[in-house]
C-alpha cells in the first residue's frame, strides 16, 4: 500500500507565492504613455537608473544665497553624496529603516518603486532578503488610512485583514512597505486615525508601528517635512532624475526596434544639438514626452510654444481632479502661475527662479502649481527663519508660463507697456525663450508686432556679433508668431549666420514671408550637423538665389548617401554673385564621415566635384572623418577628385595598417593640412608613418594611441620634417616625466612654429610635467 503525502502550505508561503504572482503581472512593464496606462513596455528592457543623492547625517550643510523681494538670504542645505544605484537604499551602509525618496513631478519616483517591487521577484536580488514586500499606491486610499485595507484593496483580495496583520506582527523585521505618493493621498485620510487593528499611514510614516520593518516612501518635496515632523531619523534619498547618458539609454530603449533604429538616433540628437534640449531631458516625464511625440511625427513640433503647450496639456491631464476642465484649469493655472514667474524673469536686481510661498497670492494656486506638477515646493531654515521656497519644474516652463501671463496683458496696455520696457539691450539676448513663447501665445493680435518692434531696437550698434544675434532672435520670433505680415518691417540684415536647426527654420521661413529681395545681405554662415539641417540648408540656398547672391561660408557634415547627394544640390546651385566672380569667396567646409556604404558615398561625392566650375571646387575644404564602422579596405577608395580637395583626415579605432592605407590612398596628394588617430595602437608601429614627410602638416594628433617612451625616438625623427607644425597633441598615451622631458626638449629645436602642445597628463606628476613643459617651451601653450 503506497501513501503519498503533500506538505501543507503555509500561510506566508501562500501569501509570498500571491505577491510573486501579482508583481509579476503588475510591475514588469512601465508605461509607454504618460495618459494611457494599458501602452506598457518590459521593465527589464525599458528601466533606466536614476541619479540619486542621500542626505549626510550629521549637521554638515552648506549655505546657498537666493534673491528674494525682501533681500537675499541664505538657505540652510544638507550635503549629499551619490548614490550608485537604488539598491544601495537597502544596503546595510544605509543603517535606517525609514528611507524617504523626494523628488519633483515627472522625476521617476513611481517607475523606481516598481522596479523595486519587481525586484523583489527575484531570488538574487537586493530585496530578496525581505520575506513580504508591499507595494502601496498612496493616491488609491481615499476613505482609510489602514495600510491593511490598502493591501487588501490592491494586492491580496483573498487575505482577510485579521490575517493580514498576524502574517506581518509574525515576519515584522522581515517585511517592507513601499508607500508610494505620500503627496497625493488626501490630507484628512492622511490624518485620520487608522481604525481599530490596523495600521495607519501616518503612523508608519512616525515610527509608532512596525517599527522594525523596513518602510520606503515616496514623496514630492512638499510634503517632506510632514514624514520628519516627528520621526527625523530617515535615510533621505532625493532623485535628480536622468543623466544625459541615461536619457539617451533611456531613448535607446524605447526605440529599441530595429525598425526604429533612424528616429532613435535623431531624436538623440536633436536633444544634443540644444543646450536647453539636454537640461530638458533630465526629467524623466519629459523624456517620455519627447519620445511619444517623435514617434509619432518623427520630429518635434517646429514651433517650441506648440511644443511647450503640449507639455502643459500633458502634465495637466495626469494629475486634475475628475469634473475638472482641462483646458480652462490649465490656463487658469499657467497664467495664474505666470505673475510670479514674470516678476522673477524682469526682477531690476537680476533674474530671480527661486521664489517664496508668500509671492503667490492664492494659496490654492501654490497648491495646483503643485499637483499639477508645474511647481515644487520646499522648506528650508534660513538663519531663525523657516522658508517655504517655490520653484518652477524647468527655467523654460517658468518661461512659458510668464510668457501666457505677458502675451495677455495686451488689455491691460498700461502695464503690458511697463513690462516691455523692462526689456533692454543688457537683458534682451537671456529673455530669448520668454519672448519667443510670448510671440507664438499672442500670434494674430497687436502685441505681436509691439514686442518685434522693441526688441530689434536693442541693440549694441558696432559689434557684429551682437547685432547677429539679435537679429536671428527677432527672426525667431518671428517665426513662432506665425505672422508673414511683419517680415518685411524687420531690419534687413547684412549678414547672417544660424547657429543651429531654429535658426534656420527661422531663416527659411523669413525668406518665404519677403517681399523684396535681401539685396544687402552679403554673407551667410552656417554650420550643419544633421540630415534636417542639410535638408533646411538646401532650402534656404534654393530660396536666396531669388532674392541676392551672397557669399556664403557653410559648415556642413555629411554622414550618408543622402547627405551627400543634398550636398551635391547645395554645391551644384551654389549661389555666386556675379559682379565679384569667385576671389571673395569664404571656404566652404564639409566634414564627410564614412559609411559602411563608402563606396557608393565616395562616388557621388567624386561625381559632385566633377560637376562643379574648377574655380568654385578650389573653395572647398574637405574633412575627411574614418572610423570603426567605416569601409575603408580598398586603398584605392579615394578618387583623385575626393584626394585633391582633402584639407583634414581624422582616423579613430582603426588599426597602424589602416595608416599605411591611407598613404596609399592618398598617393601623390600632397596638400593634406591636419592629421589626427585616436583610439588606435600604434605602439612599435611609428615608422610606418614616416611617408607623413611629405605632407606640411600644421596640426598632428595622436590621441591614445598606446604611445610610450620607446616610441620617442620614432616620434622625433618623424616630427622632424614639420618646420610647419603649430599643433601637437599628444594625450592619452604613456610617456613618462622623463620621456615628455625629453620630446618637449626636441621640439623646441626642431618646431619653431609650434604654437600649442597638448598632453592632458593627470595625476600625481601633473604639476611636476606642466614645469618641464614650461622650461622646455617657453613660447607655446601646453593643455
Amino acid at each position: 500500500m503506497c501513501c503519498c503525502f503533500s506538505r501543507v502550505v503555509t500561510v506566508l508561503e501562500r501569501c509570498q507565492q500571491q505577491l510573486i504572482q501579482y508583481y509579476k503581472a503588475t510591475t514588469s512593464t512601465i508605461p509607454a504613455h504618460p495618459l494611457d496606462p494599458s501602452r506598457t513596455v518590459a521593465i527589464d528592457q525599458f528601466f533606466s537608473e536614476l541619479e540619486l543623492t542621500q542626505e549626510l547625517e550629521g549637521n554638515e550643510t552648506t549655505q546657498e544665497p537666493i534673491h528674494l523681494p525682501e533681500g537675499t538670504r541664505n538657505l540652510d542645505k544638507v550635503r549629499t553624496k551619490p548614490l550608485d544605484s537604488w539598491g544601495d537604499m537597502f544596503k546595510d551602509v544605509v543603517g535606517k529603516l525609514r528611507i524617504l525618496l523626494s523628488g519633483l513631478a515627472g522625476f521617476g519616483k513611481s517607475t523606481l518603486l516598481l522596479r523595486v517591487a519587481n525586484a523583489s521577484t527575484d531570488p538574487n536580488s537586493v530585496m530578496a532578503k525581505f520575506k513580504l514586500v508591499f507595494l502601496v499606491k498612496l493616491r488609491d486610499m481615499q476613505q482609510t488610512s489602514c495600510v491593511l485595507e490598502a493591501i487588501r484593496d490592491q494586492i491580496l483580495p483573498n487575505f482577510k485583514k485579521a490575517v493580514l496583520k498576524k502574517l506581518i506582527d509574525d515576519n515584522e523585521a522581515d517585511t517592507a512597505f513601499l508607500l508610494d505618493g505620500l503627496d497625493e493621498i488626501p490630507l484628512d485620510v492622511l490624518n485620520s486615525p487608522a481604525p481599530e487593528g490596523g495600521y495607519g499611514v501616518k503612523d508608519i510614516l512616525h515610527n509608532k508601528v512596525l517599527t522594525r520593518s523596513t518602510v520606503l516612501v515616496s514623496t514630492r518635496p512638499h510634503m517632506v517635512d510632514f514624514a520628519i515632523k516627528e520621526y527625523p531619523h530617515y535615510a533621505h534619498v532625493r532623485t535628480l532624475g536622468f543623466t544625459i547618458e541615461t536619457a539617451k539609454k533611456y531613448i535607446t530603449s524605447y526605440f529599441a526596434n530595429k525598425y526604429d533604429a533612424n528616429k532613435r538616433l535623431l531624436l538623440i540628437s536633436h536633444i544634443m544639438s540644444s543646450s536647453m534640449m539636454r537640461t530638458l531631458a533630465q526629467i524623466p516625464i519629459i523624456v517620455l514626452f519627447l519620445c511619444v511625440v517623435w514617434r509619432n511625427l518623427s520630429r518635434l513640433p517646429e514651433k517650441l510654444t506648440e511644443l511647450y503647450t503640449e507639455f502643459a496639456r500633458a502634465l495637466v491631464s495626469r494629475r486634475r481632479n475628475e469634473g475638472e476642465d482641462e483646458v480652462e484649469l490649465m490656463q487658469s493655472v499657467v497664467c495664474g502661475l505666470g505673475r510670479v514667474a514674470l516678476n522673477g524673469l524682469l526682477d531690476p536686481k537680476g533674474e530671480r527662479l527661486v521664489f517664496s510661498s508668500e509671492e503667490f497670492d492664492e494659496n490654492d494656486l501654490t497648491q495646483d502649481g503643485v499637483r499639477l506638477g508645474f511647481l515644487q515646493q520646499e522648506s528650508f531654515t534660513s538663519g531663525l527663519r523657516e522658508i517655504e521656497v517655490v520653484t518652477f519644474l524647468h527655467k523654460t516652463i517658468q518661461e512659458f508660463c510668464a510668457a501666457n501671463y505677458f502675451a495677455n496683458l495686451h488689455h491691460q496696455p498700461q502695464e503690458f507697456h511697463e513690462r516691455l520696457q523692462q526689456i533692454n539691450p543688457d537683458n534682451v539676448r537671456a529673455m530669448e525663450y520668454l519672448l519667443r513663447f510670448a510671440c507664438g501665445i499672442s500670434s494674430g493680435s497687436a502685441a505681436t508686432g509691439l514686442i518685434l518692434e522693441h526688441v530689434q531696437q536693442q541693440r549694441n550698434k558696432g559689434r557684429w556679433r551682437d547685432e547677429v544675434t539679435l537679429q536671428n532672435l527677432v527672426r525667431l520670433m518671428l517665426f513662432e508668431s506665425g505672422s508673414d505680415e511683419m517680415a518685411d518691417k524687420l531690419d534687413r540684415p547684412d549678414d547672417a549666420a544660424c547657429n543651429n536647426q531654429e535658426d534656420l527654420l527661422a531663416m527659411r521661413y523669413y525668406l518665404q514671408c519677403l517681399r523684396k529681395p535681401l539685396v544687402e545681405l552679403t554673407s551667410f554662415t552656417f554650420l550643419s550637423s544633421s540630415h534636417d539641417e542639410l535638408v533646411l540648408l538646401k532650402d534656404i540656398n534654393d530660396q536666396l538665389r531669388g532674392h541676392t547672391a551672397i557669399h556664403p561660408d557653410f559648415l556642413i557634415t555629411c554622414r550618408s548617401q543622402e547627405d551627400l547627394k543634398l550636398l551635391r544640390e547645395i554645391l551644384l546651385n551654389y549661389n555666386i554673385r556675379p559682379d565679384t566672380g569667385f576671389v571673395a569667396l569664404k571656404p566652404f567646409r564639409v566634414t564627410y564621415i564614412m559609411s559602411e556604404q563608402a563606396t557608393e558615398e565616395v562616388q557621388t561625392l567624386e561625381e559632385t566635384l566633377e560637376g562643379m566650375d574648377e574655380r568654385l571646387r578650389g573653395q572647398i575644404e574637405l574633412h575627411l572623418e574614418i572610423n570603426e564602422m567605416s569601409h575603408f579596405d580598398d586603398e584605392r577608395l579615394l578618387g583623385s577628385r575626393v584626394c585633391n580637395q582633402i584639407e583634414e583626415v581624422k582616423l579613430r579605432k582603426r588599426t597602424y595598417k589602416d595608416v599605411r592605407r591611407l598613404e596609399i590612398a592618398l598617393y601623390g596628394y600632397d596638400g593634406l593640412e591636419r592629421l589626427t588617430v585616436s583610439d588606435t595602437n600604434l605602439h612599435g608601429f611609428l615608422f610606418i608613418m614616416d611617408f607623413l614627410a611629405r605632407w606640411s602638416l600644421s596640426s598632428l594628433t595622436l590621441d591614445t594611441c598606446g604611445l610610450n617612451d620607446d616610441d620617442l625616438p620614432e616620434l622625433i625623427t618623424i616630427l622632424h620634417a614639420w618646420q610647419r607644425l603649430r599643433w601637437l597633441a599628444v594625450p592619452g598615451n604613456g610617456f613618462s616625466i622623463s620621456g615628455v622631458a625629453m620630446l618637449t626638449a626636441r621640439l623646441g629645436i626642431r618646431l619653431p612654429q609650434l604654437r600649442t602642445f597638448h598632453l592632458d597628463y593627470s595625476g600625481p606628476n601633473a604639476e611636476s610635467v606642466k614645469q618641464v613643459v614650461k622650461r622646455n617651451l617657453p613660447n607655446v601653450t601646453y593643455v
